[in-house]
């Protein structure tokens, strides 16, 4: 039996996606630490960083949800998972740059400073990811092969989280920063029924 727990109000949802993408059963325990001690409590006994998502997993349990995606993709396979070694590089490479240039803490806590300096440069970096995203994506539909993957999957929902409503972050339209193919791709994955359902999640 597969638990994943995690609100799907949070990062949680990632992996929420990628499990009803997969069309796998599950049992959803939507813990919010941030507002129940006895669920931060729970937490902590899980994962020792006391964060969500944690997977269990008929036992293994598993904590980052971008490392349940990729367990969960190498384990259960299906059309999130396809191609050989060289299309899994790019679906790597992709899912871990989300991390490393989208999901940066300290720009997220710049863009809510009260310096007006600060809070600019931050925008300025994230606009400037996101134009490498929109160049990639230029001419294609997807990011690695011809059909939605879990590269795409983990891209797009580092960007927008299914009740952030297709917007980057919950409040930036790429379209009105000149980013189209970016644009365009998002809303194909954000429209997908997998984010309709997620968004319906405690």
């Amino acid at each position: 039996m597969i638990t994943l727990y995690g609100s799907a109000r949070s990062r949680a949802s990632r992996s929420l996606l990628a499990l009803e993408e997969l069309g796998l059963a599950y049992d959803h325990v939507p813990l919010r630490a941030w507002e129940d001690p006895g669920d931060g409590a729970r937490l902590a006994a899980l994962n020792p960083n006391a964060r969500v998502p944690v997977l269990d997993d008929g036992g293994l349990v598993v904590w980052e949800s971008m490392a349940i995606n990729l367990y969960l993709g190498d384990r259960y396979g299906g059309p999130l998972w396809r191609g050989g070694p060289a299309d899994r590089a790019r679906l790597y490479q992709w899912s871990f740059w989300s991390q490393t240039s989208i999901d940066v803490p300290a720009r997220h806590r710049a863009r809510f400073s009260e310096d007006p300096e600060v809070k600019a440069r931050a925008q300025a970096e994230r606009l400037a990811s996101l134009a490498i995203l929109d160049r990639a994506l230029a001419g294609r539909s997807f990011l690695v092969a011809d059909a939605f993957t879990l590269a795409d999957l983990n891209v797009a929902a580092t960007l927008s989280e299914p009740w952030e409503n297709g917007r980057i972050d919950g409040d930036l339209d790429p379209a009105a920063h000149g980013l189209e193919a970016l644009a365009d791709w998002l809303a194909r994955c954000t429209e997908r029924p997998s984010w309709r359902r997620v968004r319906a999640l405690p």
